[in-house]
């Protein structure tokens, strides 16, 4: 049975490799992992947390000093749980789904990668300006690089 791992950064640019994803599965009766990796002290820069979603039961707007420890990673990863939940009925296949702290997106994907003896890794390619690429690095870039396993890269957005 083929794993394979789709990395999400939950926004809707990057469903194409959920669903590219899920139906690579379902065509070769594999099992689904999706992996959410949550950088310290970064609440919606990637999409990580939806405003609401962080906001609920809190009468002001809070600091990140104010929530309790881990709650930004305990909500991406019900988020990450039932976003599987809910790609699992429309497809019909197996998935779970997994939020996990890292300062290193690259080498949580790769050690996500390990532990679950995936075959394929699924990600998304933004297109980001040159500036951006430059500045910033391109996560899809890197983790290709790093790829111990076959990687595909599907693209996202509306370029």
């Amino acid at each position: 049975m083929v794993r394979v791992l789709a990395a999400t950064d939950f926004s809707e640019d990057g469903r194409p490799v959920l669903d590219f994803t899920a139906n690579l599965v379902k065509q070769t009766g594999g099992k689904m992992y999706l992996l959410h990796a949550v950088e310290p002290c970064m609440m919606d820069a990637a999409g990580s947390m939806a405003a609401e979603d962080l906001l609920k039961g809190y009468a002001t707007v809070p600091t990140i000093e104010d929530l309790p420890d881990n709650t930004i990673l305990t909500m991406a990863d019900q988020r990450a749980k039932h976003l599987a939940e809910a790609i699992s009925k429309q497809y019909e296949i197996p998935i779970y789904g997994k939020a996990e702290e890292s300062d290193d997106i690259v080498s949580c994907v790769h050690d996500f990668c390990k532990r679950h003896n995936i075959d394929i890794l699924v990600i998304g390619n933004r297109h980001h300006s040159l500036l951006t690429s430059i500045l910033l690095g391109n996560t899809a870039e890197k983790l290709v690089r790093a790829a111990k396993i076959p990687v595909t890269v599907v693209p996202c957005g509306s370029k």
